[in-house]
C-alpha cells in the first residue's frame, strides 16, 4: 500500500511540475529524483524558474537538518 501511495505522488509531482506552476515543496519533497534535478539544474545555471529553486533547496535543508538532529 505504502508503494502504491509513493507512486501515486511522484506521478502527481511529475504531472504538476510541467503545468506551468513552479514545483511546490510537498512536490519537491515527495519526489527525490524531480529535486535531485531540479538541484543540478540550479547549481549549473540552467534552471530557470528561482521559485523552484529555492523550494528544492528548502526541502534539502530540512532533510539534512532532519538527518543531523537525528530521530525524535
Amino acid at each position: 500500500m505504502k508503494g502504491i501511495a509513493t507512486f501515486v505522488c511522484a506521478a502527481a509531482a511529475l504531472s504538476l511540475a510541467g503545468c506551468g506552476r513552479p514545483a511546490g515543496k510537498a512536490d519537491l519533497k515527495a519526489d527525490r529524483e524531480l529535486r535531485a534535478k531540479i538541484l543540478a539544474e540550479c547549481a549549473d545555471g540552467t534552471h530557470t524558474d528561482p521559485q523552484e529553486c529555492s523550494n528544492a533547496k528548502a526541502i534539502e535543508n530540512e532533510e539534512k537538518l532532519d538527518r543531523s538532529l537525528g530521530s525524535k
